[in-house]
């Protein structure tokens, strides 16, 4: 008696290549793995063939590849291994960029996730943009190496992760007592809010260790340019954005008129 070369109906080779029959199906309608064979029902057969060329479907997807570059790649078998060798360096730099993707990711939950165990307040505004200015860090990394030397901007974005996650706990502590003054109607020209924007300015150097270059006149003149209209995302309302710049220029008015009674 001759060997037979088993044939499975579609649910039996799911069962035993542990696939579910709906993707097979759609593997079928796209042309992906299409059975030869037919049973005298006119219901296609799986056999050793399809089972190889599933294992190579299911080899190329868990390199990152997808369906259509699969069927790409396994649509000429004579030359298969020569595109596959020539993808494989563009493959890895893809799946390079979504690990490091999911790292921030996983990152920004358990920022979020320490922040809501501190039992800090959090907003949507707040919340949104914190976690816009995880996902675009690179964006603001080279925003400040343009305007600023490279130390600085290493120094503001390479924390370890627990020390990131304080400044987020330090801000929003912050903006706790910003949102009281406001609400309790204090003057721009008052002690605490003197002492507010003294603590925004500790905080944003807090980790940098020349503060000289930040207070550099060219610092100065790029809060005042045009350049500032560019702005990432922040946590604060327009309202508080107006508060502190009424600060300032209180700040700066005391400032100008101690320097005057010293002459």
């Amino acid at each position: 008696m001759e060997n037979q070369v088993p044939a499975f109906t579609i649910s039996e080779f799911g069962s035993r290549a542990r696939i579910t029959v709906r993707t097979l199906r759609f593997y079928e309608e796209s042309g992906l793995l299409v059975p030869k064979q037919k049973n005298s029902s006119g219901h296609r057969l799986y056999g050793l063939a399809e089972l190889a060329k599933l294992q190579q479907i299911q080899s190329l997807k868990f390199l990152g590849y997808s369906l259509q570059e699969i069927k790409n790649l396994i649509g000429n078998d004579t030359d298969a291994f020569t595109q596959l060798e020539k993808s494989l360096p563009w493959q890895h730099k893809l799946l390079t960029e979504k690990r490091n993707e999911l790292n921030r990711a996983i990152e920004a939950v358990e920022r979020v996730q320490f922040i809501m165990r501190e039992g800090k307040p959090i907003t949507w505004t707040v919340l949104s943009s914190l976690l816009y200015q995880m996902e675009h860090e690179q964006d603001q990394i080279e925003w400040v190496k343009e305007y600023f030397s490279e130390t600085i901007a290493n120094q503001f974005f390479s924390l370890p992760k627990e020390q990131r996650q304080q400044v987020d706990v330090e801000m929003l502590d912050w903006l706790a007592t910003l949102k009281q003054l406001m609400k309790e109607g204090a003057s721009p020209k008052s002690p605490e809010a003197f002492d507010v924007l003294v603590k925004l300015t500790e905080l944003a150097t807090k980790h940098v260790d020349n503060k000289d270059e930040l207070a550099e006149e060219k610092a100065q003149e790029l809060m005042e340019s045009d350049v500032m209209d560019f702005k990432f995302p922040t946590f604060l309302t327009s309202e508080e954005e107006a508060f502190l710049e009424e600060i300032g220029k209180s700040m700066e008015a005391l400032y100008n008129e101690n320097e005057k009674k010293e002459e």
